[in-house]
Order: C-alpha cells, then sequence, then structure tokens
C-alpha cells in the first residue's frame, strides 16, 4: 500500500489552512443527476418546451428529496423510500466534520486559525443537517454559514472572516473555537432573494420555510402530464414511463437519434403546466449545471464573490485543498484551481472514486500525464491495495484471512486485497465487482490515526417518530 500521499495529507491538515472541496459524490446515490443534462439543453434541435422539461426532471432527479431533508432538520416525519440511505449519508457527513475538528482541536493557533473552509457546488441540506446534530452533542463548534442576523440571515462573504473565543467564567483565558466556514457556491435550497430598503437584494437563508414544498406540488401536476403522455402515446422512442425517459437521456446514442424531439413533444404536451414549474424552479438562488448558468443577476453575483474567496484561499501561504466528489466540469472552478497551483506553497490532494478518473480529471486540466503539477496529489483505490493472487491460492489461505481488515474482491478468477477503507460496487449487471473510493473510504482515511472517534448520533428515526411511533 502506497502511504505516502496519506501520510502528507494528516500531517498538512494539521499546519495548513484547509479547503475541502465537495462535489455531487459526496451526496450520492441520494441526488443522481442527469448526466447528459447539459449536452442535452445545448442541443441546436431542442426547443423551450424541450429545455424546460429537461429542467423539470433535473429538479425531479437532483432536488425534490431536499423535502426529507428539511423535515428531518427540524423533526418532522421524514419517511420516504430512500429514508435509510438519507440517514446514512447524513452520518457519513456528520463524521467529516467531525474528523476535520479533530484536526483542529491539535493545530497551535499562533501559526495557522483553528477553520477549515468547506466549499460545496451541491444545493442539499446534508451538511446543515449533519452540523445541526453535532452541536447538540458539541457546542463549542463556531459553524459559519457566511450568515449574519437573527430573523432575517443574510449571506455575506465578509462573515467568513469571523474567529470565535471561548473564554473562561472570569475571563482569565480564552481559547479560540474550532470554525467550519460553509460556502455554497452553486447556491442552496433554502435561500432565497432579500431587498433591503435601498432596493439591492441580497441572499437571504430562509430558516424554518419549506421553499420548495410547493414546487414539489407542482412538479406532481407535472409529472401526471408526462405520464397521461405516455398513455396515449405509447413506446415511441423506446420510452414508455417518465424513469425510463429519465434512463434514455442518459445515453447519449439515443439522444443523437431523436430522443430530442421526444423531449420537445412532451414538453408541448405538458404546457402550462410546466411553464409555471419552471418559473418556481428558476426563482431559486441556485446554479443550474447549463451553459447559461446563471437565472438572476443576484446569484451570479453570489457565485463569483465565493469564487474569489476559493481563489484567495488558495494564494495564501501554505494552503491545502482537498477535493472529494467533484468532477471539475465546473470550468470557473477549474481555471481557479488550475491558476492557484502556480502557487508553490499550495497543495492539492485530489480523492479519486476509481482508478480510471485520475486520467479523466488530467484531461479536465489539460495537463499531460508526464507534466503534473508537483503540488498537486491524488489518492486512488489502487494505492490502497495489499496484494493480488488467484482465486485458488486464496482459497487455500481463506482460513488465515481477517476479513475484516481488508476488502476482497474477486473478477474472473483474480482475487485483489485491498485495506479496508477501500469500499467495491457492482456494476449494473452484477458479473464484476470494482474498488472504488467512497464518502465511507474518505472520511475512513482521514480519521487513520484519530484517538477520538466518530460515533454515530443519527439513529432510523428521528425523536419524533420515536415518541409518536410514526414511522409509515
Amino acid at each position: 500500500m502506497n502511504s505516502s500521499v496519506v501520510e502528507v495529507l494528516k500531517e498538512s491538515l494539521i499546519e495548513k489552512n484547509v479547503t475541502f472541496l465537495l462535489g455531487a459524490g459526496a451526496s450520492a446515490p441520494y441526488f443522481s443527476s442527469l448526466g447528459n443534462f447539459e449536452e442535452i439543453l445545448s442541443n441546436e434541435n431542442i426547443d423551450y418546451r424541450g429545455k424546460n422539461l429537461v429542467k423539470a426532471l433535473f429538479y425531479y432527479q437532483s432536488i425534490r428529496d431536499n423535502i426529507y431533508l428539511h423535515h428531518f432538520m427540524f423533526d418532522k416525519c421524514c419517511c420516504n423510500d430512500k429514508k435509510d440511505l438519507m440517514l446514512s449519508i447524513i452520518n457519513e457527513y456528520s463524521r467529516f466534520i467531525h474528523n476535520g475538528i479533530e484536526f483542529l482541536k491539535v493545530r497551535n493557533s499562533r501559526i495557522s486559525p483553528k477553520r477549515l473552509n468547506v466549499i460545496t457546488t451541491n444545493y442539499d441540506l446534508f451538511i446543515e443537517s449533519s452540523i445541526d446534530r453535532l452541536l447538540e452533542m458539541n457546542p463549542r463548534i463556531f459553524f459559519n454559514d457566511g450568515t449574519n442576523g437573527y430573523g432575517k440571515r443574510v449571506i455575506s462573504t465578509d462573515n467568513f472572516n469571523k474567529t470565535l473565543l471561548y473564554s473562561g467564567v472570569f475571563d482569565n483565558y480564552s481559547n479560540e473555537m474550532p470554525a467550519v466556514n460553509l460556502i455554497k457556491c452553486h447556491g442552496s435550497i433554502n435561500w432565497k432573494e432579500y431587498a433591503k430598503n435601498n432596493n439591492r437584494a441580497k441572499i437571504q437563508v430562509a430558516i424554518e420555510e419549506n421553499l420548495i414544498s410547493p414546487i414539489n406540488n407542482d412538479l406532481e401536476i407535472v409529472i401526471q402530464e408526462i405520464n397521461q403522455y405516455f398513455k396515449e402515446f405509447p413506446f415511441i422512442m423506446n420510452t414508455d414511463s417518465l424513469e425510463n425517459l429519465i434512463e434514455n437521456m442518459n445515453n447519449i446514442e439515443l439522444v443523437n437519434e431523436g430522443l430530442i424531439n421526444e423531449l420537445n413533444f412532451i414538453g408541448e404536451h405538458a404546457g402550462e403546466s410546466l411553464s409555471k414549474l419552471i418559473e418556481k424552479i428558476e426563482a431559486l438562488q441556485i446554479v443550474l449545471p447549463t451553459k447559461d448558468k446563471f437565472q438572476t443577476t443576484l446569484i451570479k453575483e453570489h457565485y463569483f464573490s465565493m469564487l474569489r474567496l476559493l481563489s484567495y484561499e488558495l494564494e495564501k501561504k501554505q494552503s491545502l485543498l482537498v477535493v472529494f466528489g467533484f468532477s471539475f466540469q465546473d470550468e470557473h472552478i477549474l481555471e481557479i484551481v488550475q491558476r492557484s497551483l502556480n502557487n508553490p506553497a499550495l497543495l492539492v490532494i485530489i480523492f479519486c472514486f476509481t482508478d480510471n478518473e485520475k486520467s479523466n480529471i488530467i484531461s479536465q486540466f489539460n495537463f499531460s500525464i508526464g507534466n503534473v503539477p508537483i503540488n498537486i496529489k491524488f489518492i486512488e483505490p489502487k494505492d490502497f491495495l495489499v496484494k493480488e493472487m488467484d482465486e485458488e491460492d486464496y482459497m487455500e489461505e481463506e482460513e488465515n484471512q481477517d476479513d475484516k481488515n481488508f476488502t476482497v474482491i474477486t473478477n474472473e478468477g483474480r482475487v485483489s486485497i485491498y485495506s479496508n477503507v477501500v469500499s467495491k460496487l457492482e456494476n449494473e449487471a452484477g458479473n464484476s465487482v470494482i474498488p472504488v473510493l467512497n464518502f465511507s473510504s474518505f472520511n475512513s482515511i482521514l480519521e487513520m490515526d484519530i484517538a477520538n472517534k466518530y460515533i454515530p448520533i443519527v439513529g432510523k428515526e428521528t425523536e419524533k417518530e420515536k415518541e409518536t411511533g410514526d414511522t409509515e
């Protein structure tokens, strides 16, 4: 096992100014995506009705289930068919924040502030849900989402520079509290526009106000319209259901063979209901993953303010950027990271989900394999490979194997034995297994030498469900 980069990571988490960049991989598989979303919207044959349908399906796939996270945050019933999956991901986010705080505890604040930045392109409320639970257990954490105010919490980049001290009862000492800055550069589903007296709009965080519930109600009407379309026009382009349509949209060959025309027809069929839904979706303060990213000037201003903040952090002395679950498809973030690599005091460590991902990321940066800057490092599943052998030889040694300490993957008569930080994933056909570094793997690597390990604080039911017995 190649542990050199892992050792550098752990040392850097204690000594450097740390920024984590989390992408969609951290919230997967609770939220799935339309893989060809941007390509479809930029297709020359799609009309405005088809574009509206694609945006509605993106919302259906990637945003609507935030309703259950909102319910969880405010101790309401959060029951759906993905409830256990939601709770397991909340636990991984809580574990991630806990691990970051553990590194901050041993940091010398005179050298580096006890602060870490979490920059995410996700709109969801997983981090907020996790922080709420952690603060119940440990109130000596300063969580900073960039807001100021009480009844009206308004976001400003100035707020991310705050430091909080904990003083003794008699004010005879003060210690810097570990701080977590949450920077949501693509917006959030609980943000709304707020105009002050001078008519300059700002972004406000909606507290205990569910902004997507009315959108979900409109979505149900559109879904009924789509299902009615399939009853009237069955098996066009081998598409006979909403889920089948989404599956076909992720197949670029079908998109090129005429699926665009079907999207236009379905969008026309949904008509007025679809237009009302899109109007509400575009009022959300989020950056949709399109060529023209910005629906409002406000979210555009916020987006570039957050990018400047990221750029400033990466230009500091002794900075560390840790990337997980991010594909570098966002060209603006890609450009900032690539430019910041000119800072010799910056270290970038990228976690790769599979062994194939490193080459994809390098190609995104336009590096050649032999010309990767020395201050960018990769952690891949194969870095944790212990040994390989024939399946027959493994079966002979099986009694001596301690499988709790290893992840064992068997394919075509060969057995690969990895450290147990590696997870495994079956392909869709179920005929092969590959090693992956998922969110649990990421956390396992972070906590290798942490004495105070994270203990899950989220059960299978919320407190309210336990009291009422309402789990249906």
